[in-house]
Parts: structure tokens; sequence; C-alpha cells
């Protein structure tokens, strides 16, 4: 204690550390400091220390396993940051250091979405991945930022004929009829089991369509390695190809109406005298040529029967007897029945229709697009080898490589098949055109932000009222319609707003008027 001021004297350090410590500490080579107890502590060491001590512990618990992997659970790569900085190094430049390597991996998906899209395209525009100004080209090339996906069947180019053999072969099959060629027609835009329930609407089994659409593939598959031994292509309009009727077949002798009646007469009597009933007078068979019910004139003219099984039996007699006697008749005119029976079969089922046809002015239009430096994609039906061959043989593989196609073998969803065609376009759907002429097909596009032109061939005008236009053939349009289908959604166009200053500032006065007692 210093007794001079009466208080105790500051540690030295003989006083901090003991000296038998300080000499077991310099035994074992340890450099003691002979410094005052000053506070030495440093803050940054210490910093690093403990971020040195989280490090090694995250890496113990993840070497563990512990925690749910994100990429199990989506069952796919996961987008966002990995825990370990080398794993994420890693991981960025193996798949999505670039917009190509991003895109090929969409590319193996069977399922899209808007949101995929979209998120591989602010990629590709990103400026600090690109090193340029991603509105410079609006200016500069405006329709560069429009993406265009036709549609193989009936908008480029038509298969009529050889699904026309297939739909043939699959009617007979099953045991279906198909009432008018249009259906043909419109049948060869979809998927198989798609124009069943579309178009045909033979049935409602889901069954029963994987079965059609089976059949029809073989069918398919069979008339176009057929087709393939000429490749033949038509380059004209489908309508050209309507079966003609000659003015000789038009105006050829045929039998007369006493010769019909006649018959008729001929057919009832001998049923008659085979079932051994009494024959119908000339008068009850005219009653049930009137009537157009042989049912009815059986059971309440002719009064042969009141069993509704027999009397469909009767009638299915007499019916195999009037068709051998009218193909007798005919003959003295001169007509084959057979040979009228297979012209009317093959106009029925759109036979007489070429197998590969171009549609005009397709070439036209697939050029004005490509001196735009608008983007295109092809989407199909085919699968990739038929794809590729029908494309050669037309004429438009130049206008569409093989990376902008997506065909059958993509196994993609209606959905997700317009959606491919914009991934390979490169641009977000909403900033895409859809070339499509059925009427389902302007339905899926608005649902993914698409725009939709139709060209009304296959069907009606009012038929395709949800496409945003349509037109009669592609010769008819033109780059400005492409340019307002898209004017409503670019902000760019919109016109600025101004601040309205001169309503409301003066306030209407009204008039009063006193009303009087002796008013």
């Amino acid at each position: 204690i210093n007794e001079q001021e009466g208080q105790r004297a500051p540690p030295s350090s003989d006083d901090t550390m003991p000296a038998w410590f300080r000499k077991e500490q310099e035994d074992y080579g340890v450099q003691v400091d002979d410094d005052s107890g000053e506070d030495t502590f440093d803050e940054a060491q210490w910093e690093w220390e403990k971020e040195e001590r989280q490090k090694k512990a995250d890496e113990y618990l993840k070497k563990r396993g512990e925690g749910i992997s994100i990429s199990d659970v989506l069952g796919r790569e996961y987008f966002g940051p990995m825990d370990d900085e080398d794993d994420y190094e890693k991981e960025r430049i193996s798949a999505f250091s670039s917009f190509q390597a991003r895109k090929d991996e969409l590319l193996t998906y069977e399922e899209l979405t808007v949101e995929d899209i979209n998120n591989v395209i602010d990629f590709k525009e990103d400026p600090s991945e690109t090193g340029y100004n991603p509105y410079l080209s609006k200016v500069q090339r405006p329709f560069s930022e429009y993406g265009a996906i036709f549609r193989l069947e009936g908008v480029l180019v038509d298969l009529i004929g050889l699904h026309a053999k297939a739909w043939q072969k699959v009617a007979k099959t099953h045991g279906y009829e198909i009432s008018s060629p249009d259906e043909v027609r419109q049948a060869s835009l979809y998927k198989p089991a798609d124009a069943v329930r579309e178009v045909l609407f033979w049935t409602e089994d889901m069954f029963e369509w994987e079965a059609i659409a089976e059949t029809h593939k073989a069918a398919f598959n069979e008339a176009f390695d057929n087709w393939l031994e000429s490749k033949s292509v038509v380059n004209a309009s489908e309508d050209d190809y309507v079966a003609d009727t000659s003015p000789a077949e038009n105006d050829r002798a045929m039998p007369s109406d006493a010769e019909m009646s006649s018959m008729y007469n001929l057919a009832w009597s001998k049923l008659a005298a085979e079932l051994d009933r009494s024959a119908p007078t000339a008068d009850e068979v005219n009653r049930g040529i009137l009537g157009q019910d042989w049912e009815v004139a059986v059971k309440d003219i002719f009064g042969w029967s009141e069993d509704p099984e027999e009397v469909y039996d009767i009638v299915v007699a007499y019916d195999k007897i009037l068709q051998a006697d009218y193909k007798t008749m005919l003959a003295k005119y001169g007509i084959d029945l057979d040979r009228v029976n297979e012209e009317d079969e093959q106009s029925l089922f759109g036979l007489n229709f070429p197998d590969v046809s171009m549609k005009e002015g397709v070439k036209d239009w697939l050029n004005t697009i490509r001196e735009v430096e608008m983007s295109c994609a092809l989407v199909s039906h085919l699968d990739s080898d038929q794809l590729d061959v029908i494309l050669e043989a037309t004429g438009l593989a130049e206008y569409f490589p093989p990376e902008r196609r997506v065909s059958s073998d993509a196994k993609y969803s209606a959905r997700s098949e317009y959606l491919g065609g914009a991934l390979r376009a490169e641009q977000r759907p909403e900033e895409c055109i859809v070339f499509d002429n059925t009427p389902i097909s302007a339905t899926i596009a608005h649902d993914l932000m698409m725009k939709n032109i139709a060209f009304v061939d296959h069907y009606a005008k009012y038929e395709l009222l949800t496409a945003d236009v349509s037109f009669g053939y592609v010769s008819d349009l033109d780059l400005m319609d492409i340019a307002k289908i898209f004017e409503g959604t670019r902000e760019d166009n919109e016109p600025m707003l101004e601040l309205d200053v001169s309503s409301g500032l003066q306030k209407q006065q009204r008039k009063l008027r006193t009303a009087f007692w002796d008013e």
C-alpha cells in the first residue's frame, strides 16, 4: 500500500504472473512479455475465428445429412443457392451458368409452365449476362421481339389424304361411320384421341380412345410409308382436288319413278310368296312409300304381324330383295353399283384429296417473317422422323431448323406444346402468336397469354370467333396485322396521361323557381 497517498498501486507484470508460473512457461519455450496488463484484445481476429468455427459446424452438419433436399421433393434440380459455396459454384457452372444451359434443362421436361419460360427468357435478357441494352432491339428491330408458332397440319401443309386412308381403316376396324368429308378434314388437324372427342363424337370411353389412337397410328404409318415411295407434294389449294363429276355422269339415264314403284311392288310380292302371306296391293305399297317407314307399313297397313322382332326381320328380308333387284335394274342402264358405292366412299372419307399438299402463299409469308428477324417455331402431331421428311419434301426445312421443331416425340400436352414452341423460339409466351386453325387452339393460346391467328378453311368463320383474327388465305396477312394484334399489350404504345385542369372548376348554379298558391 502506498502509505503516502493511501491507495493501492497498480499491479506490475510480476504481480499478474507468479514467478513459478513464469519460470515454467519459459522452460517450455513460451515467450512471456513484460508488458503491463494493458488490454490487447483484437475484435477483428475474434470475429474471424467465430466465422471459421461456424463454417466448420455447418460442414459437420451437412456431412451428417441433416435436413431435406429440395431437389428430392421437386423431383428435379433446385434453382436456388446451395448451402456450401464450393457445391454452389460447381452446380452453377455445370447447369445454370448460361441461358443455353437453362434452356437445355427445360427441353428435357414433358410439362412446362409459363413461369418456366419467363424465368429462362429473363436470364437471356439480363444486361449483366448479354452486355447490351435490352431496349435497343425494340427500336432497331421491333418484330424481333415477337415469336411465331406455326402448326404444320392445316396451316402450312395439308395431310388430308394420308389421314383419310387411316380414318377409313379405323372406322371399319372399330365399327363406326363417318358422316361427311368435312369430318375427315377437321380430324386431320388433331391428335387421333382428340379427333374422336372433338370432331367425330364416336365414344366417351377413354380406353377406347387409346385403342382408336393405336389403330390410327398403325394405319397412318402404313399410308405414310406408301407415300414415301413417291414423295409427291401438290403445291396448290385443296379446293382444286375435290372429286369432279363429268357431265356424262350427271346426265346419264336413270330408272323412272314408275319403274321404281314397280320394283317396290315386285319386291313385296316376292317376299309375300316366301313368307306365305297375301301380297299387298299397289295402293298399300304406295302408302308405305309415302310414310317412309316400312316397319309401320308391315304392322299397320299390310297387317302381317304385331310382333316388333318379327316385323324387323320382315323389313330386313325385304331390303335384301330390293337391293338385288335395284342392282339388276341399274345394270340395264350401264351403271355398276359397286363402282358407284366405291366412289361415294372415297368422296366420303376424303380419299380424293392428295396425300400431301402445300398451302398457297406459305413460303412468301415465311420469307417476310425471316426478313424482319421474327423468330419462328413449328409444332406438329407427327413424330420427328416423319416431320423431317415432310419438311424436306415441301422445302420448309430451311425455315424451321431441327432445334425449332416440336414433334410428338416430346410427349407434350396441348398446353405444353405451345410453350415448347415459345421455348424454342426463345420468346415469352405473351410475345408469341400461334397460327392454328382449330377453335380449341385459340382457347389454349389465350390461357397461356398468347395470341392466335386462324385461317378459314377447315372450319367456318363463325366457328373461329375465339381467335384474335381470322383470314381466308395466308396471302391476306401483313406485318401490320401482327403489330395491331400486339398493339394493345405494348406499354410503349400507351398514351401518356394528361392532367385535366379545366373540368370541375366552375360550379353549376341551378336556377330556382318559387311556386305560389294561386298557381
